[in-house]
């Protein structure tokens, strides 16, 4: 079967390093056999930052996509993560078919998105696929208490105070992380990929951290916010809401990294938020 893949990165561009399909422990690779066929065609899959192996499979019962990371790894908490979300998001990704955790390996076994990265570029017809995507899982019904995700505003309790962390919570699934290499476009429809680390919240945290990566893309920051109003949740937030975001954005950057930096990777939300807030007056 032959696979069509995204081709290797371009120069300069960071991801971990690869293990090959060849080069995988062959009881690995008979775990994987037993659950897709035997492999005719593989070829690595270089998006992504945290898997050690990520390669699409080729097999006579069809194409899959197969990640994984050793069992002392620090991903491997997100690759658990991951598997226990998947259930509650297959209308929005690729189904899970397996989690196999054997040899020193933790592994997943995806169906196979015969898909392209989303081009969120001015103008792009991914835009209205990635609206509709965000609103769908906006709505769906969140995991139950048997997955255990953190409130969003747990990862920013250092940086506000308690009534700031209370403008930022809230009880929808959220993805957290939009990075055009999670964002897949297949015939009429956007897919997001790697729930690694899902958290609880307002469905219009996702929202931001998409019009984000609009701006990153090209999109000033009122037409990315003028897309952003495509989404429910998205017209209903407040000025003190998005100003809780931004104030906990912007802390978590200055106490991470030098200023030159926190300020570059600061400023789409911060431009985005003064766009809302003039919308809100």
């Amino acid at each position: 079967m032959t696979l069509r893949v995204p081709p290797p990165p371009p120069p300069g561009f960071q991801t971990a390093p690869r293990v090959a399909w060849a080069d995988l422990h062959p009881r690995v690779r008979a775990y994987v056999e037993d659950t897709v066929g035997a492999v005719g065609d593989s070829a690595t899959v270089w998006a992504g930052f945290s898997c050690d192996f990520a390669a699409a499979l080729g097999t006579a019962l069809g194409s899959f996509f197969v990640k994984g990371v050793p069992s002392g790894h620090p991903a491997v908490g997100q690759q658990w993560m991951e598997a226990a979300v998947a259930p509650y998001v297959t209308r929005f990704s690729p189904r899970l078919i397996r989690h196999i955790r054997e040899c020193g390996w933790d592994v997943l076994v995806f169906e196979y998105i015969d898909a392209v990265h989303a081009d969120l570029s001015p103008g792009s017809r991914d835009l209205p696929r990635l609206a509709a995507l965000l609103t769908g899982i906006g709505a769906a019904e969140p995991p139950g208490a048997d997955v255990p995700l953190e409130p969003v505003s747990a990862r920013w309790a250092e940086y506000l105070d308690p009534a700031a962390l209370r403008l930022l919570a809230g009880e929808s699934l959220l993805h957290t992380d939009l990075n055009p290499h999670n964002l897949l476009s297949a015939g009429d429809r956007a897919y997001v990929v790697d729930w690694a680390t899902p958290a609880r919240g307002p469905a219009w945290i996702d929202v931001a951290d998409a019009a984000m990566r609009l701006m990153e893309q090209g999109h000033t920051a009122s037409d990315a916010e003028t897309w952003a109003r495509q989404m429910p949740c998205w017209r209903h937030v407040t000025v003190a809401e998005i100003d809780a975001l931004v104030t906990a954005y912007v802390r978590t950057w200055c106490a991470r990294a030098a200023p030159d930096v926190a300020r570059r990777c600061t400023a789409p939300l911060v431009a985005l938020g003064s766009v809302k807030r003039e919308d809100c007056a």
